[in-house]
């Protein structure tokens, strides 16, 4: 039997070689909402044997892995959602009592609507606009009505892309006008703007690993992040947690009371949690892996990621470590800009992976090359990301963001 990948890119680009270790038959579909996205950013797709699906391609697409013998689907990143949830349903690999062809699994409205029902806490949801809404001028009422500051973003998006802090009517304004008006991250229809709490306190992350309604958590990270001058959140850090410890377990039953609520069972998800006095509140939920490569220095520090745990559920086999796990302190240092800015011409910003507790990396930042204010998650990964581990982290961090700064045209200083 096969097994289908659906948009392997980011972190899914690294499902092909998993697979062939174990000898794991598979084919590949990429969507058109990878090609609109900028996620598909190879045309060299490993077996690929369907290019530019959409929803609408459904029975083309069951045709495909019946020809196939389609047995497993796993979707690589957050383009190959709708896709892969829908195929997962119809081939009989999730629920099937679904009426919304598993779109709770990726618009953010229905998801927090379907976990408001099951007595999970999510945030307030105060309005939703969409651009017929916007047309008829219906906007500035309801946000007169509210308290600020509110969160501003879109029902279907990712890597943070048009989220923003908002403190003000004006400002909120502006914010649902810049979704409703454009069309969304995956191109198509243009997404809804939603109208929300802003859950205040520390967020953290749980990488998750679903089968046949069993959960398991493969990692529990925490950002560290500042809001920039224009609302927009900005990530500096992300730091891996003992899973086990007590705020661990707390984290783990909450997201587990999210999973089923939304009755997901086979597959990887990654949520986005809120700690504040009242315990955890959801932020997003993604059913697919970590992005930028994550899992894998997951299980460079574990043994195991959500990655390695589905190749090795479709192989029905156990996951192997390479070498004994290490147990030792990492976080991942984005790369940010607080205002635009040119990288020096001749400098390499390569050797930031030359530093010492620096692991490994991706350094997108071009000599020469000028770069916005960083807005969203995928601003910094356009400039870089470094993977560091060190009994200093702190010390480590700091140093690797001094030496980032001293490439930057103006901010040497």
């Amino acid at each position: 039997m096969t097994t289908l990948l659906v948009d392997p890119f980011s972190s899914g680009s690294h499902y092909p070689e998993l697979l062939n270790r174990l000898n794991v038959p598979f084919v590949s579909f990429r969507t058109q909402r990878a090609i609109d996205s900028g996620f598909a950013e190879s045309t060299d797709v490993p077996n690929l044997i369907a290019d530019q699906v959409s929803m609408g391609d459904i029975d083309e697409m069951l045709d495909l892995c019946s020809r196939h013998g389609v047995n497993s689907v796993i979707v690589g990143t957050e383009s190959g959602v709708p896709v892969g949830e829908l195929l997962k349903i119809r081939l009989g690999l999730g629920s099937g009592a679904f009426g919304d062809h598993g779109e709770r699994f990726w618009k953010k409205d229905l998801m927090y609507k379907i976990l408001h029902e099951s007595k999970v806490r999510v945030p307030r949801c105060f309005a939703t606009f969409d651009e017929e809404d916007w047309r008829a001028e219906c906007g500035k009422e309801k946000l007169e009505t509210l308290s600020y500051p509110v969160l501003v973003k879109p029902d279907v998006g990712a890597g943070s892309v048009g989220v923003r802090i908002v403190h003000s009517v004006d400002e909120g304004l502006d914010a649902v006008e810049a979704i409703v008006k454009s069309p969304g991250f995956f191109g198509g229809k243009n997404p809804k703007a939603i109208v929300q709490e802003f859950v205040q306190g520390r967020e953290y992350v749980v990488d998750t690993f679903s089968h046949n309604g069993v959960h398991q958590v493969k990692a529990i990270c925490t950002y560290d992040k500042h809001e920039s001058s224009s609302g927009a959140l900005v990530y500096d850090r992300l730091r891996w947690l003992d899973v086990n410890s007590p705020l661990g377990v707390e984290l783990r039953r909450y997201v587990e009371s999210c999973l089923d609520g939304l009755r997901h069972l086979e597959g990887s998800v990654h949520a986005e949690v809120i700690l504040d006095s009242n315990g955890p509140c959801l932020i997003d939920l993604g059913a697919r892996p970590h992005g930028a490569g994550h899992p894998l220095k997951t299980y460079y520090l574990t043994g195991d990621s959500q990655l390695h745990s589905e190749v090795a559920t479709v192989a029905e086999t156990k996951v192997v470590a390479d070498d004994k796990p290490s147990r030792i302190e990492a976080s991942i240092e984005f790369l940010s800009l607080d205002k635009p800015g040119q990288i020096r011409s001749g400098c390499d910003p390569n050797k930031l992976l030359q530093l010492p507790g620096v692991i490994s990396g991706e350094i997108r930042a071009v000599p020469g090359a000028t770069y916005p204010e960083t807005k969203s998650l995928l601003d910094s990964l356009n400039l870089g990301l470094i993977f560091i581990s060190s009994v200093h982290i702190e010390k480590t961090s700091q140093e690797v963001r001094a030496y980032f700064r001293s490439l930057v045209e103006g901010d040497e200083d």
